[in-house]
């Protein structure tokens, strides 16, 4: 039964980290402040040809949109095409809130089962099991980013997308000049970031709250 209980355990700890993972994506992709911030580590507004007031005013309803309010964008100037992209990267941000939550009820129910059948035994070492079978595939694609970002960028939308609408001309289509690629890439890098924290903090708290208990 213990070995079932690790077992259940580790796999509660996945979808713990899983879950945190798309809940700093949620949080990132929908903060305008940290658009502003990005953007003008890339030279923005200038490079998009737009004020200091517009850029700020159309991050504004760019994070509102993917939070989930479908209006915000109706009196964007934004072109069809653009909008239409928007819809898409929409419903991959709900179907991501979906996601974690449900995530989030697997791990407690999972870690709560795996818990009481393990008796709670080895739990810093399962912890880093979960978090070692979510982060190889994951550091795969990110050493795979880090060499050659512009083509893990393309398999990644191709991959997430049926259709070609990412596919934005900067000379015609404003929201790529608002995130050029490269502010893609540094978005990735503080969501990794910021992710592994989280997720580091769970294992380092499990070893700290039973070291302690030596001196209790």
């Amino acid at each position: 039964m213990k070995k079932w209980g690790m077992a259940l355990a580790a796999l509660g700890f996945f979808c713990l980290f899983a879950m945190l993972l798309l809940t700093v994506l949620v949080s990132c992709g929908t903060n305008a402040g940290l658009y502003r911030e990005l953007q003008e580590a890339n030279g923005l507004p200038e490079a998009a040809g737009v004020s200091q007031e517009e850029m700020e005013t159309l991050d504004g309803m760019l994070a509102d949109y993917l939070a989930g309010d479908e209006t915000a964008l109706d009196d964007s100037p934004f072109n069809e095409r653009e909008l239409t992209h928007m819809r898409d990267v929409l419903a991959l941000f709900d179907l991501a809130r979906t996601v974690r939550n449900v995530l989030l009820v697997a791990a407690v129910v999972l870690l709560a089962a795996g818990l009481w059948l393990s008796r709670g035994v080895h739990l810093t070492c399962i912890s880093l099991i979960g978090l070692a079978a979510l982060l190889l595939p994951l550091g795969a694609f990110a050493v795979w980013a880090a060499v050659d970002f512009s083509s893990a960028f393309t398999f990644f939308h191709e991959t997430l997308f049926t259709n070609d609408l990412w596919l934005l001309n900067p000379e015609t289509d404003l929201l790529l000049r608002l995130l050029p690629e490269q502010f893609f890439a540094d978005i990735a890098a503080t969501i990794a970031v910021r992710a592994l924290a989280y997720m580091a903090a769970v294992p380092l708290a499990i070893f700290g709250v039973k070291f302690g208990r030596k001196f209790i």
